[in-house]
This record gives C-alpha cells, structure tokens and sequence, in this order.
C-alpha cells in the first residue's frame, strides 16, 4: 500500500525491539537495560526522531506499552507468531521497500531485507548511534546549547502516523490479524533462534 503523495516525506524504521533489547555492552550504564517505552524515548530524543517508527515486539500487549509514543507505533506479534516472523511479512509485502529501514540483530532478517532493496541497520550500529546522540545531548544539556542536528527535525503529524499505521495494515484489527496468520502460516522466516536460513530466503 503506497503513501499518500503528502505523507511520503518521512522514512519509515522497522525495528525489531526484542532484538535490539538484548544487546548489552553499547549503551552507556546510565540508560543501559531499557524497556519498550524507555527505548522509545531514547529514540525519539536522537537524530531519528522525525521519523517514523513501527516497533515490532514478541509476545503479547498485555500490561505492555500499546499506544502511539508520538512517531513510535507499537505492534506486538502476539501468542505463536514471532516478531521476526511478522517483519519478514511486513518486508515481503512492502510495496517500496527501498525506503522502508530495517533494525535487527537477526542475520536472516536482515538477508531477507536486502534481497528486498531495504536499508538495513545492525542493533549494535543503531544502538551506537543512539549512544552517541546522547552523549551529545548530555553535553549540550551541560553548556546551555541545542544540538545542531535537533533543530532541524520537524517531527511527525498525526495524518503522518496514521499513513503509517495505513500502511503496514496496523490500522485496523482485521488487517492485524491477517498478518498475524500470514506470518504464522507462511515460509516467510523460522523461529527466532534457528540458524538455518529459511527456503525461501536463499
């Protein structure tokens, strides 16, 4: 489902939170171990905060984080799907992949993404980035001074977020649970932990 002509300027960022969650090591021990909301935020304060953000998590929503953190949509794959599995379908049925960006730690995931022409981001490289934008953030805090590359970001309005949501078919509980099944039923990705590369990823 293509955008809107007046809601194509944003570049959308399909993360795989759980991933991106169990890296350890990058971020400093001040924000280190975050929860969903936690890691959103931290994003939404970094160099990506104009973007769009669709945060893709394992299991269920309940007692979890649900509702839009300004340009940050939360999916949550559900009972017997895995997040990989519902990324690998939303990167399979993307209809402009080129500006569709991927972050993941799962080797798989990011294979299938390039062979779609999608930017790919490494969880340990994206995390370095936030890192460094807080660093920088911190600094400026300290000296009174704005970042240069904050000042420049306009960030998301609502019509955006919703073209978003439109277009993974998050926007509708129907459409959710179609995805939920293609993932499910589909050859698209294997469990999370096994290593072998899915048939119809080679």
């Amino acid at each position: 489902m293509p955008l809107d002509s007046s809601e194509n300027s944003f570049m959308p960022l399909l993360i795989d939170v759980n991933n991106l969650m169990h890296v350890t090591g990058v971020l400093p021990a001040e924000i280190a171990g975050p929860n969903e909301r936690e890691m959103a935020e931290l994003i939404l304060q970094s160099r990506f905060s104009g973007e769009a953000i669709c945060f893709v998590c394992d299991g269920p929503s309940r007692g979890r984080q649900t509702s839009d953190m300004g340009s940050v949509v939360f999916h949550y794959a559900g009972a017997g799907v895995s997040a990989d599995s519902i990324i690998a379908q939303m990167v399979e049925e993307c209809s402009a992949p080129r500006r569709l960006t991927v972050v993941s730690g799962d080797r798989a995931i990011l294979k299938h993404a390039k062979r779609r022409r999608c930017p790919t981001i490494s969880c340990e490289d994206f995390l370095e980035i936030l890192s460094r934008d807080y660093a920088k953030r911190s600094r400026s805090n300290r000296t009174g001074r704005s970042l240069a590359d904050r000042s420049t970001i306009d960030p998301l309005t609502q019509s955006q977020v919703d073209a978003w949501k439109r277009y993974f078919g998050l926007d509708d509980e129907a459409k959710v649970e179609a995805l939920r099944t293609a993932a499910r039923e589909g050859p698209a990705h294997k469990k999370p932990h096994d290593r072998r590369t899915p048939r119809k990823l080679d």
